[in-house]
């Protein structure tokens, strides 16, 4: 087993699973690649809801006349190790009626996991306790993330049984077992494929061994690595789901496909996750472009919220 230090945030491994990639310049692959049309005009806003830089959320809202509106969460992707642009998704999905709050979280080379996790639930506590300075209903809450943040987005659905209370999840190219992207990358050349490899590994501050379960130093890495795991938690009380890929998307369908069917033998209701693939490659954010996916995801929520 062999962990990761960061002495002024340089990574120094070796190895098969060495972090080969990830500090080099690349394209954010968990968001947007389009910019969508704007329908309507929002009150744009930038709140902490912690004390680290990363810890902040920006919100579109609109004043309401008939009561509070429904939240949707947007968790922003990009390996865990880049923060990415939504503010013309969260400007379009204000206009669908929803209260947009696009948060911000610690990235992997800030801290390893579980503060992403501990930063999603900070960030909806935050929300709904300033819920009425955005004519926001604290009751209605949805989450949407991408890529890596819809792995964040499924942790959320899955830990304590809807322990966050939200109405429902989207997520589009979760990576919802950063072990099988870790499997995947280290069995493929796909330069995508061994960046998020490299990046699950710097997350979990230590390459996956079955075999560790010392505890000495933080909690075993494997335990991290377990954690990290949606499928690993489902519940009868999870969340609804509704999870995006594309058939040739480079964070596979069988990341959702696996977390639907051990729900479903876990005693999960039928349709509480639903997962859908449409054709062509497109990732993460790119899907809101492809036909009819964005119309079904606002139908969804909006069935949810």
């Amino acid at each position: 087993m062999r962990r990761i230090l960061l002495p002024a945030l340089t990574v120094a491994l070796t190895g098969a699973g060495a972090l080969s990639t990830i500090m080099s310049p690349a394209p954010d692959n968990g968001g947007p690649h389009t910019t969508p049309a704007v329908q309507a005009a929002s009150i744009n806003s930038a709140h902490r809801y912690g004390d680290h830089p990363r810890q902040t959320l920006d919100v579109r809202w609109n004043k309401s006349n008939s009561g509070p509106k429904p939240v949707l969460v947007l968790i922003h992707g990009g390996y865990w190790y880049h923060q990415t642009d939504w503010s013309s998704w969260a400007e379009r999905f204000a206009a669908e009626g929803f209260q947009v709050f696009a948060v911000k979280y610690r990235l992997n080379f800030d801290a390893g996991w579980p503060a992403q996790r501990d930063d999603i639930a900070d960030a909806v506590a935050w929300i709904r306790s300033h819920a009425a300075e955005f004519d926001a209903d604290p009751n209605r809450v949805v989450l949407l993330g991408s890529s890596a943040g819809g792995q964040l987005a499924t942790d959320a659905a899955t830990r304590g049984s809807n322990a966050l209370k939200l109405k429902g999840v989207v997520a589009l190219s979760p990576v919802a077992s950063p072990y099988r992207a870790w499997n995947d990358g280290n069995n493929s050349t796909n330069a995508k494929k061994r960046k998020l490899r490299d990046n699950t590994v710097l997350l979990a501050r230590c390459h996956p061994d079955a075999k560790d379960t010392s505890t000495s130093h933080h909690p075993s890495c494997w335990g991290t690595w377990r954690s990290m795991v949606s499928k690993n938690w489902v519940d009868p009380g999870d969340a609804s789901m509704y999870l995006v890929h594309s058939e040739d998307d480079f964070v596979p369908p069988s990341h959702s496909t696996d977390l639907e069917a051990t729900a479903e033998a876990k005693g999960v209701p039928d349709n509480r996750i639903q997962t859908r693939i449409v054709p062509g490659s497109a990732h993460g954010g790119s899907l809101l472009n492809e036909p009819g996916v964005y119309d079904r995801i606002v139908d969804w929520l909006r069935s949810k919220a």
